[in-house]
């Protein structure tokens, strides 16, 4: 709670809110276009910031693998790949669905990268 009070202070109320309102515009903006990818789901019903997806379909570690290729880098769960989400992502949706797009259609075999913690910004 401290955290979002030092936001509060620094940004103002109405800066606070605009960056919040940022957030959820690039969060809807990843979702919509991770389950408009044919194999690719949302898991559950992300509030905000951080969600996951994975594939029933295509081996999610190998597109992963892909996107680390590409300079993206997404955190691997258990579940599947996890990202975490920031104002400044508003951005790159675009270009972060477009790599996601061509790594589902063009991965190979899992390079067997073990799970981690990271960010999604190249």
């Amino acid at each position: 709670m401290a955290g979002a009070w030092a936001a509060i202070n620094f940004l103002g109320e109405q800066g606070y809110l605009t960056k919040a309102a940022q957030v959820l515009e690039a969060s809807d903006g990843f979702a919509s276009g991770i389950n408009a990818i044919d194999g690719l789901e949302v898991h559950g019903s992300p509030d905000m910031t951080l969600f996951e997806f994975g594939s029933s379909v295509h081996d999610i570690s190998a597109v992963g693998d892909v996107m680390d290729d590409r300079g993206w880098n997404l955190d691997r769960q258990q579940g599947g790949l996890h990202m975490m989400v920031f104002p400044y992502h508003r951005r790159v949706v675009g270009e972060f669905l477009a790599d996601l797009s061509d790594a589902v259609a063009n991965h190979g075999v899992s390079r067997g990268v073990a799970a981690s913690y990271g960010g999604v910004a190249p």
